[in-house]
């Protein structure tokens, strides 16, 4: 079975090495950007971890049962 019944023309191969280099360098650019964002999301969790810690630890009144963790301040990227 012929997918298909013809040859694909010199031009049409181009485009479709163009097509498909186009689609591979914003898959690239778009991962590039997502690993550039994963520390500040990472540091803001983080934050609010620590934030809601507190806060469960004051309500409930468990500080004495519970040591109290210092994490290291989060560092930014350079």
């Amino acid at each position: 079975m012929v997918w298909l019944p013809y040859t694909a023309t010199r031009r049409q191969r181009a485009a479709t090495a163009c097509l498909f280099l186009t689609g591979a360098a914003l898959i690239v650019a778009a991962a590039r950007l997502s690993y550039a964002n994963i520390e500040p999301q990472r540091a803001k969790a983080a934050e609010r971890r620590r934030v809601l810690e507190a806060f469960i630890r004051r309500k409930l009144g468990s500080e004495s049962d519970h040591q109290q963790r210092q994490d290291p301040p989060p560092t930014k990227p350079p």
